[in-house]
């Protein structure tokens, strides 16, 4: 059984559609587009040489289709304000230096490849009230279908539907299911209870892994380690050298430990 379908239960999961940059800084040729360490975009040509298309800091979001020859990302309405984490313009960066571009009349809420990359679904809105979502083709930026959602998301196209959407609906459901699901989240809040104040934190790191974010050697989020969804907020006493605040010493104290609760990651 997956451990982390408890989650499914309390929150739609969020995309996390990212692309992990290379991380050379210097390189000409390749077979596929391309993000280098300084966060320069590029995209391949036929010969396998790489095309530069944007410059680091350009985009908003960066997004690579599955095909690895694609890449796009949404642009800044303004420098400030408000409107500096808002788009109304979404690049498209293609095979051979070909760019398309799709421009919105509302702030962009949403977007994604569909169709391993030949489509692009791109939801936007003043207000949900008024959200349209629009289904283009990316080499062309020709608009294919447009829809207002309706209020049952179940009925929405499935290019409409978030990732997270349809991550929540592949999600098996059944009576078996969820007894086994309550089995394991019994299991979970027992081994949770069994860590104390008064114990070490070398027992607390058997069950739990220290969380991303801003902490130090006396406070710190855990997250339990078969679903990092599940958390604990923690507080030590130092067992030696107390004014160090950064370096962690196994046999410090459990001063308190909160109650588990969900969250999303961290991520530093």
């Amino acid at each position: 059984m997956t451990t982390c379908v408890l989650v499914a239960f309390f929150s739609s999961l969020a995309l996390v559609s990212g692309y992990r940059p290379r991380q050379e800084q210097k390189f000409e040729y390749a077979k596929q587009a391309e993000l280098d360490s300084a966060g320069n975009i590029y995209v391949s040509s036929d010969e396998g040489k790489l095309i530069k298309m944007a410059e680091a800091g350009h985009c908003l979001e960066v997004r690579v289709a599955n095909d690895r020859q694609t890449v796009a990302c949404t642009v800044s309405r303004s420098e400030k304000g408000e409107e500096a984490s808002q788009s109304l313009r979404l690049e498209i960066y293609l095979k051979n230096g070909r760019r398309t571009l799709i421009e919105t009349e509302s702030p962009i809420l949403d977007w994604h490849f569909w169709n391993d990359g030949q489509q692009i679904a791109v939801c936007s809105a003043q207000s949900q009230s008024t959200e349209t979502c629009r289904l283009y083709d990316a080499s062309s930026a020709h608009l294919i279908q447009q829809i207002t959602p309706p209020l049952d998301e179940g009925l929405l196209p499935e290019w409409a539907k978030s990732p997270g959407q349809v991550q929540d609906e592949s999600v098996p459901l059944s009576e078996a299911l969820s007894q086994e699901r309550t089995k394991w989240i019994a299991k979970v809040l027992r081994q949770i209870g069994k860590i104390k104040p008064g114990m070490k934190r070398e027992d607390l790191v058997k069950v739990f892994s220290a969380e991303g974010g801003l902490s130090n050697r006396f406070q710190r989020t855990y997250v339990y380690r078969e679903c990092p969804y599940i958390k604990v907020n923690v507080r030590f006493t130092a067992a030696s050298n107390q004014e160090n605040a950064l370096g962690e010493d196994p046999n410090d104290i459990i001063e308190s430990i909160s109650q588990p609760y969900l969250a999303w990651c961290i991520v530093d």
